[in-house]
């Protein structure tokens, strides 16, 4: 048999011998190939040591020799932890060939090697060139962008690059022929290398002397539980990086053109020792190292700003208390440095320092031993490198307690914990164990914040913040029950008394007032309209046309610093609101202001003339599935980065629409936004994929018909959006002008549209100064657009978002205001009139049913406005004919704005 199998060998590299000029030699005892690489090594082939050579004229599986290293992937078997399955790549440019909808490498099988047959590893490049929107789509909205893509656990590669050459030119030093240049100057989502698999645990990848070449999000290991690379290279912007339960790099450089190189650390957070990271900052800026707050360990790193642009170095924009981060000698340019905000950050000393070696930080329960340290981290204790904290808590006296847990990392570590506590307001139930309660003790009116700090034997801690309030009391009572004043000044006013006289003084109001639109005095079908914030009562609300017609009621709930709001009593008003009711005058009563301090963000999907709609929507055009959920999308609050410094309406949910029916017939119109959006780069959404803000004029929301503004992410600029007008019609929009690439989408965005004499105008400016880059891409920093519209006579308007809603994506309201100018004369065709006989028939028809004083002294009668009427039906009932509309358009233009808008309760007068 054996000699069988040698003769087949044989006639194998017979045939080889034909297209390859490696010398073989037939390892008759194992089945395997010797032959030597290129660079002189001796490889001895087999099942699970394969050979790459883009070189080669075809490839020889029996020979275990492939020209593709797709070839080599797919006749891999699954190797072990002692035995991988190698696969050795000669010095090339290895082209993964991904499509739209899928990645162009998967790497399926376990305990894979990838391993460079050179010392340099930019020698041999496994490339693609697909970014998120620019070359890769799905319609989840996440992209199959990855250059490789990893299944199976145990991974490891070395003496390679890998890149995604989307957004990075690709130049290859051994043959300039094989260059390549980016795909595109806009930044997108370009992963070098992803792994995920839901059927089994991915663990124990590693990299040496690998290099990761791309922009954005270039390492997506996430999925991967531990992960360490030695003596490699990095390079990205932002969240080019984190994730798992731990990742270590080891004099690994680490090159950052963007400020937050971490998206977020893993489980145990993530570790740099001996490690360069360099700062390549086009503009002045901070440095933070993870986006979001987590644990890092900083040991032997050094800083080099390269030019002159870092301002600081930082743990995280918006540091949590209970995350503690470690350093030990950190440098910038060559001297001492200590990353801020100090509290964050441990200084470890030199005895703490010796729990920090590769091994202690990746061993895990298997002991992991990738940098082979096990011997040397063995003859040290097994001492705590981190404890983790419960997150900040809030008890009340006499309310029961908060339990904290600490944790410390890693498990076999010693679990001694001794707590403590800065502060009299609350008392721990002991100072020592995994756990701890506490209960409160504050005798005081307002609430206090104490500091429980968990110490371990080596000194290490970590801290969790504790609110601590004084014991409820019951909410106070009325001495006065609400009442509404009268309009006056465009507004209404509620007045109440409450007993908040105690012992030492008198406690402040901190009642919740809600305003509601109500059909009767009764309170029938409210329609909430404005709300309390911040424990201040909203005393006065400002009547709006949308009010008129109807009662308007104040619902208080008694409240003060130290109760729970107590049962509500309503107020309504004695009689409907009119126009008159409203400030201004003519047309100006239907001008529209807020600043969202008081804006109700109940659901609310009803299309009510003068109240807003509060929905969500999934529009016809977006490009990715995603579920438009029936619940609020807004929230009044701060956002962070670019909305941080401000309380505004913040998308909460995907999707969100604001929409103000207004029913009438209006002329022109003009309409003005202040927001911000946390984006600070310029690119305002998510990703490039459909993700949009439009805002509305001269729209009616029952049809989905009017015109609007397009702020969108777009694929020619990651530093920029488009700015586009459209038409509605039926709810499918068109675009009605031009695209206009800007930075206007900025924090401090300011947009200004307006119809006038049938042409749409836009304006979008900000307050934010423009970056190199943008300046370098001369992209203006406000846009002008105009497009010629048919023109209608809605007066509605309102705000649609289709971006995503993770903290840093999402779009902040900040004020709002809405003016009319006069509208046109209503043609009687337009009147809901009854049809008419021949004027021959009606000679009549045209004069007043009772008789007339003399013009020299006119006198009226008056008619009070009922449910349903108009115009024209009054005037078909009072004066003969439905044309004469006009005329009691004419007598009352004093308190009718619009011939098509008169209301319940308004007194018409009736010329005698």
């Amino acid at each position: 048999m054996k000699t069988r199998f040698i003769r087949f060998i044989c006639l194998a590299l017979v045939f080889t011998c034909m297209f390859t000029y490696q010398a073989l030699n037939v390892q008759a005892e194992t089945g395997g190939v010797t032959i030597t690489a290129k660079n002189g090594k001796q490889l001895v082939l087999g099942a699970k040591s394969l050979y790459v050579d883009g070189a080669l004229t075809a490839s020889n599986p029996a020979t275990f020799q492939f020209k593709t290293l797709h070839e080599a992937v797919a006749a891999a078997v699954d190797g072990t932890q002692a035995e991988p399955m190698t696969i050795y790549i000669e010095p090339d440019v290895y082209q993964m060939n991904g499509t739209l909808h899928d990645r162009g490498l998967y790497v399926d099988k376990d305990w894979v090697s990838l391993i460079g047959l050179a010392e340099d590893a930019r020698d041999v490049v496994l490339a693609d060139n697909r970014g998120h929107t620019i070359g890769a789509e799905s319609a989840s909205g996440s992209s199959p962008a990855e250059t490789i893509f990893i299944t199976g656990t145990g991974f490891h590669a070395e003496n390679l690059t890998i890149g995604n050459y989307c957004n990075v030119d690709l130049v290859y030093p051994r043959d300039s022929s094989k260059n390549q240049e980016k795909r595109s100057s806009t930044i997108t989502q370009a992963y070098v290398i992803g792994a995920a698999n839901k059927e089994k645990k991915l663990d124990h990848y590693s990299f040496d002397n690998v290099r990761f070449v791309s922009m954005l999000d270039t390492l997506a290991l996430g999925e991967v539980e531990r992960v360490y690379y030695e003596n490699s290279y990095v390079q990205g912007t932002d969240d080019y990086m984190g994730g798992g339960v731990i990742q270590l790099m080891k004099n690994t450089t680490l090159h950052n053109f963007t400020n937050k190189p971490i998206y977020a650390a893993g489980k145990e957070g993530m570790a740099f020792i001996d490690c360069v990271w360099e700062i390549d900052f086009a503009d002045s800026q901070d440095l933070f190292l993870a986006k979001n707050s987590s644990t890092l360990y900083l040991i032997n790193n050094s800083f080099k700003d390269l030019n002159g642009n870092l301002e600081s170095i930082q743990w995280a924009p918006y540091p949590a208390s209970n995350i503690k981060s470690y350093a030990y000698n950190i440098t910038l340019d060559g001297k001492p440095y200590t990353i801020l905000p100090e509290e964050n950050g441990t200084v470890l000393n030199q005895e703490q320092l010796k729990a920090y070696s590769v091994y202690s930080l990746l061993k895990g329960e298997d002991n992991w031993d990738p940098a082979g340290m096990k011997t040397v981290a063995a003859a040290e204790k097994d001492l705590p490198i981190n404890i983790s904290v419960t997150q900040s808590a809030a008890i009340r006296t006499g309310e029961g307690s908060a339990e904290l847990t600490a944790g410390v990392f890693p498990a076999s570590a010693s679990e001694n914990i001794t707590w403590s506590i800065n502060s009299d307001a609350a008392v721990l139930s002991a100072t020592t164990g995994a756990s701890v309660k506490v209960e409160g003790r504050n005798t005081g009116e307002e609430p206090v914040k104490v500091t429980v700090t968990a110490t371990a034997d080596n000194g290490i801690s970590n801290q969790a913040v504790v609110t601590v309030s004084p014991s409820f009391i019951d909410a106070p009572a009325f001495t006065q029950a609400p009442v509404l004043i009268e309009p006056q000044n465009g507004t209404v006013s509620v007045q109440y008394g409450l007993d908040l006289s105690y012992e030492k003084g008198v406690r402040a109001d901190q009642s919740l007032v809600t305003w509601y639109r109500v059909d009767d005095k009764n309170g029938s079908n409210p329609v909430e309209m404005a709300v309390s914030r911040g424990n201040k009562p909203l005393s006065t609300y400002a009547l709006t046309v949308g009010d008129v017609g109807y009662y308007v009621m104040a619902s208080v709930q008694p409240k003060h610093l130290r109760s729970h709001e107590g049962p509500a009593v309503t107020a309504v008003s004695s009689r409907a609101i009119t126009l008159e009711d409203i400030s201004g005058t003519g047309i100006e009563k239907y001008n529209y202001r807020t600043t969202f301090e008081h804006f109700s963000t109940t659901w609310q999907p009803k299309l009510l003339s003068g109240v807003w709609t509060v929905d969500t929507l999934y529009p016809q055009d977006q490009k990715v599935e995603w579920k438009a959920e029936e619940k609020s999308a807004w929230s009044y609050t701060k956002g962070i980065n670019g909305a941080a410094d401000s309380q505004g309406l913040l998308t909460t949910g995907r999707g969100g629409r604001l929409l103000y029916p207004l029913d009438g017939r209006f002329g022109d119109m003009s309409l003005q936004l202040k927001l911000n959006p946390e984006k600070t780069a310029g690119q305002g959404f998510g990703s490039a994929n459909g993700q949009y803000l439009e805002v509305y004029i001269k729209y009616d929301a029952a049809t989905q018909t009017g015109y609007a503004l397009r702020i969108e992410r777009t694929t020619k600029y990651g530093i920029a959006t488009d700015y586009t007008l459209y038409e509605y019609v039926n709810g499918a929009g068109k675009p009605i002008s031009e695209s206009v690439s800007t930075t206007a989408f900025n924090p401090g965005a300011t947009i200004d549209l307006r119809v006038e004499n049938n042409t749409l105008y836009a304006k979008a400016t900000s307050a934010t100064a423009q970056s190199s880059d943008q300046k370098e891409a001369k992209l203006p920093n406000e846009v002008s657009l105009s497009a010629s519209v048919g023109g209608n006579t809605f007066g509605g308007f309102g705000i649609q978002h289709t971006g995503t809603v993770g903290g840093g994506n999402r779009t902040q309201l900040l004020e709002l205001a809405v003016a009319y100018k006069e509208a046109p004369e209503a043609p009687a065709v337009e009147q809901p009139a009854a049809p008419e006989a021949p004027a021959a028939e009606q000679p009549a028809a045209e004069q007043p049913a009772a008789p007339q004083e003399p013009a020299a002294a006119p006198s009226y009668t008056t008619y009070t406005v009922k449910a349903g009427d108009n115009l024209s039906a009054i005037a078909k009932a009072l004066l003969g004919s439905a044309n004469q509309w006009r005329t009691l358009y004419e007598w009352n233009k004093d308190i009718i704005a619009n011939p098509d808008l008169i209301y319940i309760g308004q007194e018409l007068k009736i010329k005698r």
